[in-house]
């Protein structure tokens, strides 16, 4: 029988403040960080676009390639510069020097998000209408409305019905958000339940051979169902399932050693209002001190590109090209966290100390050519810390083995998980399916073999 280790968490007081209080100024910390990195992208992208345009603000390319890494998105940025400004908002008032970095980005945003780029599109693809104004907003939800702009969308949607393209689901519940946040009705209306249903999160994720792609869509629902976490999420399936297909997620993302990806993942436990399982703790913490090293969160493309001569640009231009959005993710994240009930941590959790597997179930992984940063965090942890991590290993497991199609390491992951006790999870589930799968198709090619 496993050894069971109570881990009480507690918060003791050094001196005169709490680690309660320092932990949360370290929160602070990072959103005020994400906020000054967003001025700074802001402000340079708006540069290239007039450079681009002679002048005008039009939109600039996302130029990259093999000499340098894509250019910022003026209107991208404008978008999700506002949209880390409206988790901002319920922060006012804990920080002056955050207060007043705030207001300098809500300022350098009203040009851009209301100006004459945006104003042509809503003209000419009404059928986006709720998109393109989504800045304008985010902003007049943090506090700095524009009535003026809110009658000419108002004018645009409320008159006759506009063409518009066919939308993912994802997108459907993007708009309905949107719409709820233009019509001052977000905080007393629950989302669609049959948008919500439609959705990626309305059904079990793929969470062997899910892409990149398929993760972010994931986390995008969460945030739209919830409003950012500020409602709760009449959610199409139990709480629990979602939960174990985001922390798969997380292994995945943190396995190829993207901290972006990821911390949109984390912001799934907090957004739904739920405690943080101990692999989205050390995920988080991982992050942080990813963080702390570089003064940024390094994006997925950053490695490629820091200190490569051949890209020509300044390390503070390869930042902002390749982090940018990892860093304002990790802002949003911590704004989010810092809600009443939303901290990172759980008052007390039960660890089980079974066997292991040759010495250590990093011993057993799958190799790969580079040692992702998480399982040189994992190996620095004691013995009960890593007990605490054990369906993280096995989700990386079986995701290695399953994108090389390698069968008996797949098999072999399946009989740890039964020598360990953890084969309830979404990866475990899945690849049992796959191997009755294949087995189905190897007697398939038998009987047809044999009836030649």
């Amino acid at each position: 029988m496993s050894a069971v280790v109570s881990m009480p968490v507690v918060w003791p007081v050094v001196g005169r403040r709490s680690v309660a209080a320092r932990r949360r100024d370290d929160l602070l910390g990072r959103v005020h960080l994400a906020v000054r990195l967003a001025r700074r992208s802001l402000k340079s992208a708006v540069a290239a676009a007039e450079e681009s345009s002679g002048g005008t603000s039009g939109e600039v390319p996302a130029k990259g390639g093999p000499e340098q890494p894509a250019a910022l998105v003026l209107g991208k940025v404008v978008g999700e510069a506002a949209m880390l400004l409206r988790t901002t908002a319920p922060l006012r008032g804990e920080d002056e020097t955050l207060d007043v970095e705030s207001r300098l980005l809500a300022v350098q945003l009203v040009a851009q998000a209301r100006g004459a780029r945006v104003r042509e599109r809503l003209c000419n693809d009404a059928g986006r209408a709720l998109e393109h104004a989504s800045a304008h907003l985010f902003l007049g939800d943090a506090g700095y409305p524009d009535e003026a702009f809110d009658r000419l969308l108002h004018d645009i949607l409320d008159g006759e019905d506009a063409c518009g393209p066919e939308r993912l689901p994802n997108h459907q519940l993007e708009c309905a958000w949107l719409d709820q946040i233009r019509r001052g009705r977000v905080d007393v209306e629950p989302i669609d339940e049959e948008l919500l249903v439609a959705t990626c999160i309305g059904w079990p994720l793929d969470v062997l051979g899910c892409s990149t792609l398929d993760l972010y869509m994931f986390t995008h629902v969460v945030m739209y169902a919830s409003d950012m976490g500020r409602r709760a999420v009449p959610l199409p399936r139990p709480v629990e399932d979602i939960l174990a297909e985001a922390e798969a997620g997380l292994a995945a993302a943190l396995d190829a050693d993207n901290f972006d990806l990821a911390a949109e993942l984390l912001w799934t436990w907090p957004m739904l209002r739920q405690p943080w399982s101990a692999a989205a703790i050390f995920a988080f913490e991982l992050l942080a001190r990813v963080q702390d090293e570089h003064a940024f969160l390094p994006g997925p493309h950053y490695a490629r590109w820091a200190g490569s001569p051949a890209c020509g640009l300044a390390h503070e231009d390869v930042v902002m090209r390749t982090s940018y959005h990892a860093t304002l993710v990790m802002g949003m994240l911590c704004a989010i966290t810092l809600q009443p009930g939303a901290a990172p941590v759980s008052a007390e959790r039960s660890v089980a100390i079974g066997r292991r597997i040759d010495g250590d179930l990093l011993d057993v992984l799958p190799p790969r050519a580079a040692v992702p940063r998480w399982q040189r965090d994992f190996a620095a942890l004691d013995e009960r810390e890593r007990a605490s991590l054990t369906s993280l290993c096995f989700s990386v497991w079986f995701r290695r083995a399953a994108s090389a199609n390698d069968i008996p390491r797949l098999r072999a992951a399946l009989a740890a998980t039964l020598e360990h006790d953890d084969c309830d999870g979404p990866s475990a589930h899945q690849a049992l399916r796959r191997l009755q799968r294949i087995t189905a198709i190897g007697r398939l090619q038998a009987e047809s073999m044999a009836s030649r």
